[in-house]
């Protein structure tokens, strides 16, 4: 899509939008959930987004970094670290889904709360360690 629109003579702007609006959801889709446990998938998503930025600077693109930059887009290693961040922080503030982090401190009274969530426990699975729950209260805590 974006190949066919720079042809026609978008202009950046455009483009960046069409990748932000259409592009970019396909790869953040329930990454909260899923991109704590990826190994060799995070690269091939990196590389969606590198190949994007190409073909959206096409001339213009001397490397990934400087299109980062010049596009005002971070990594999506750091779009998945933040969702898991807020998702965490939502799960910690309501009060149907708090049981979902295992350690989180129950509230005594209505204050401010920190978000901390208390370290877990050594996990006994590298699965577990790698999955969601345990990645978020890391990410909370960090």
């Amino acid at each position: 899509m974006l190949r066919r629109l720079k042809s026609l003579g978008s202009p950046v702007d455009e483009l960046k939008g069409i990748y932000i609006t259409f592009i970019l959801p396909k790869l953040m889709y329930a990454s909260p959930v899923w991109s704590s446990s990826l190994t060799t998938q995070q690269q091939q998503l990196e590389n969606v987004q590198k190949r994007a930025c190409r073909i959206i600077l096409a001339p213009a693109y001397t490397d990934y970094d400087h299109a980062l930059s010049t596009l005002n887009l971070p990594t999506l290693a750091t779009r998945h670290q933040a969702a898991l961040v807020r998702m965490g922080r939502g799960l910690l503030r309501h009060p149907r889904l708090r049981h979902l982090h295992p350690d989180a401190p129950q509230p005594t009274h209505a204050t401010r709360h920190t978000n901390v969530v208390t370290p877990l426990n050594a996990p006994r699975t590298d699965r577990y360690h790698h999955s969601a729950i345990p990645s978020m209260v890391r990410a909370i805590n960090s």
